[in-house]
């Protein structure tokens, strides 16, 4: 691969594995212990103890598996192996340009989570929600302010310096630029599970797209957490949360 394939934010040389390998089994960690060993995914808000702190219980469950894993990006900027794209320098042009994009690309992915829903139920013969989705309507006040927190702030901050910051420039440097976005995308999927695959790509996508043409980001992080932000109002809306 040549070197004109890698703009100047990326690193010149591959990635050590370690910081891949410790970076993702610290996010899936994270995904699996506020999924499964603490609350267990078969286990009721009331069962469980938790009532409704539940859902925040869950979602700082996976912010701290997810920041343990963006330690190990900081560690290796720290080493001066790598830039995860959070200088400021251009930053408002960026976010501009990524909000731009992600309007834009609304439709698309509303129109993608349809098809995907569709396609689940013929398969599954039920509609599949993601779990945290099913605990949304326990939460209230303080539980569902914390929650939305952390949904729509401190994860897509945490996921952005993982994925884009350190996944996606690792896998640029060593397989160049577009099979380093898809793979990380895939990757982003795959761990959001099945019930939200598709939409979940499709954004995954963008967000590499984003931080590959800007090299910064924050831009990147400004379009998740609009998308976030619009899926908690949209649901706390629907279900009179708000």
């Amino acid at each position: 691969m040549c070197s004109s394939d890698l703009p100047r934010y990326y690193p010149s040389r591959p990635v050590h594995l370690g910081y891949l390998l410790g970076a993702v089994v610290f996010y899936i960690s994270g995904i699996a212990k506020g999924q499964t060993w603490w609350l267990g995914s078969e286990v009721s808000p009331q069962e469980s103890g938790l009532g409704p702190w539940s859902l925040p219980a869950m979602l700082a469950v996976q912010s701290l598996g997810c920041l343990a894993s963006a330690g190990v990006a900081w560690v290796w900027v720290a080493r001066g192996s790598g830039d995860l794209g959070l200088r400021r320098r251009g930053a408002g042009r960026a976010l501009s340009a990524a909000s731009a994009t992600w309007l834009l690309c609304l439709p698309l992915f509303y129109g993608l989570g349809l098809i995907w829903q569709w396609t689940l139920f013929h398969w599954h013969g039920s509609v599949q929600t993601q779990d945290w989705i099913e605990r949304f309507g326990e939460a209230g006040g303080t539980p569902l302010a914390l929650a939305a927190l952390l949904a729509i702030l401190v994860l897509p901050f945490l996921e952005e310096v993982v994925f884009r910051g350190l996944l996606q420039s690792a896998l640029v440097s060593r397989l160049g630029s577009r099979p380093g976005v898809i793979l990380t995308a895939l990757l982003f999927a795959l761990l959001h599970g099945q019930p939200s695959f598709l939409p979940v790509f499709a954004l995954a996508l963008l967000l590499g797209a984003i931080k590959q043409r800007t090299g910064s980001l924050w831009a990147s992080t400004t379009a998740h957490v609009f998308h976030n932000g619009l899926q908690i109002a949209l649901l706390a809306s629907a279900l009179g949360a708000i």
